[in-house]
């Protein structure tokens, strides 16, 4: 049950904007022409959702779920995930006991890397987290089991190796990240990005993953990425039965030359194998030097947005020839971090500074994911807005609204409040921005035309 006190999110949503709870049909019936106007109508911000506790200064991903009906925020400032219900758009809950907003780099479990970070929920309703000190977490979040918001695996289940990890205070495999999950052979893939030796003086090693299965929490194996920049976002591929993940490259030294490109590789959740390598000339498809990849969302037709060069880049792969095919770089808006897919309006998201230049104010970007074309953006105030998740039965669109310890604090002498929240009242906490893709009205004939299908 929901309190009186959790429910205060919704006044202040009621205050700044009557919110309309239209929620969208998926039947196998769809007008064409109606789904081509449903694409062209704008996307809007509708409110704010604070969120109790610490202010939110450092956060990272965050997931939506049909199942649970709810979003998910890694939210190291509180320690915990936090649990909205994207229908009503309330808080109703925190899970609790992770690393939060520590140093890596340390040799310690408690200075070996920040958490929570990646964050997704399996179909049994079980919340799968990458947290610090190379621990992935556990927890049911099933609001009928008598297990709910409970972390599973006491003490989590550990993606530490040898090379970096010497026991007692050698602790340097850094923090478990980002995640994804085969339906198929029930098995979690994560990646560690960053790390460091086990022996001094702790240079880096290979940023690898490691393969769960989410039945047994067993460890089932590793996979290294040689000469890798880092480890980002992975995202299952039902039709190729594969992991896809983002490997980013290395620029040298003087940053003046890319030394490894960055790619998306083919990963095997079986043999637990690379099976084939994507690489990205970002001078050439975006006239960067850069070596950057983070964000992937997996559309329809196998279009795939990534976060690379600095920009939104749309694709698609060939596996005969082994080549990457772009389709559009968006240069509207900046790559960002993660982005989404949603099935619910066929819509990319993601957010970035305006036309990718740092320092512009913060967008929610809006892509077309049938043919790639930038269809909007919708300003975050500031420089605050980050990680869109979008709950594909209302056509909600959620970001972080993070602020600066300097904000929360107000220190420096002044320092002013650019997020939402502030605009809707909710100074210096930081909360969760909701935006909203309403449906093109259908006239009556249209409705008619479309019961008789």
């Amino acid at each position: 049950m929901k309190s009186d006190l959790l429910r205060l999110p919704l006044f202040g949503l009621a205050l700044a904007l009557t919110l309309p709870m239209t929620v969208r049909s998926d039947g196998e019936c769809r007008d064409s022409e109606h789904s081509e106007e449903n694409r062209n109508t704008p996307i809007s911000l509708v409110g704010v959702i604070p969120i109790p506790g610490a202010a939110l200064t450092s956060t990272d991903i965050a997931w939506t779920d049909p199942g649970t009906e709810r979003y998910y925020l890694a939210d190291r400032s509180n320690f915990g995930v936090d649990i909205l219900d994207a229908e009503d758009n309330v808080f109703v809950g925190r899970v609790s006991g992770f690393a939060g907003a520590v140093t890596s780099g340390g040799g310690t479990a408690t200075t070996n890397g920040p958490g929570p970070n990646g964050v997704l929920v399996t179909p049994d309703r079980k919340l799968w987290v990458g947290d610090g000190n190379s621990l992935t977490q556990v927890a049911d979040v099933d609001p009928g089991s008598v297990n709910y918001l409970k972390i599973l695996q006491p003490g989590g289940i550990s993606t530490a190796v040898p090379a970096c990890d010497g026991g007692a205070n050698a602790h340097y495999c850094g923090r478990a990240d980002e995640e994804a999950y085969d339906p198929k052979d029930k098995i979690i893939i994560i990646g560690n990005p960053s790390p460091l030796s086990a022996v001094a003086p702790h240079g880096g090693i290979d940023p690898y993953a490691t393969f769960i299965d989410a039945r047994t929490y067993k460890v089932l194996g590793h996979i290294s990425f040689p000469g890798a920049g880092g480890l980002e976002q992975p995202v299952w591929d039902a039709e190729k039965q594969r992991f896809l993940i983002n490997v980013p490259g290395t620029l040298n030294t003087a940053k003046t030359a890319v030394v490894l490109q960055p790619s998306i590789q083919i990963i095997n959740p079986v043999t637990m194998l690379s099976e084939k390598t994507y690489s990205l000339d970002c001078q050439a498809v975006a006239g960067t030097l850069s070596a950057s990849i983070t964000g992937i969302a997996l559309g329809p037709f196998q279009h795939i947005l990534v976060s690379a060069c600095g920009y939104p880049v749309v694709l698609t792969l060939n596996p005969s020839k082994g080549t990457i095919h772009v389709f559009s770089v968006v240069k509207n808006v900046g790559g960002g971090d993660e982005v989404w897919f949603d099935p619910g309006d066929d819509r990319f998201y993601v957010t970035g500074p305006l036309n990718g230049v740092a320092g512009q104010p913060e967008q929610l970007g809006v892509i077309d994911a049938e043919n790639g074309a930038f269809l909007q953006n919708v300003s975050e105030s500031g420089l605050r807005g980050k990680n869109p998740a979008a709950f594909q039965e209302n056509n909600h669109i959620f970001t972080v609204q993070q602020i600066t310890t300097a904000i929360r604090d107000n220190s420096p002498n002044p320092s002013p409040d650019d997020s939402l929240c502030a605009t809707f009242g909710f100074s210096r906490t930081g909360c969760i921005a909701i935006f909203e893709h309403k449906e093109a009205p259908q006239d009556a004939s249209e409705d008619a035309d479309h019961d008789d299908h």
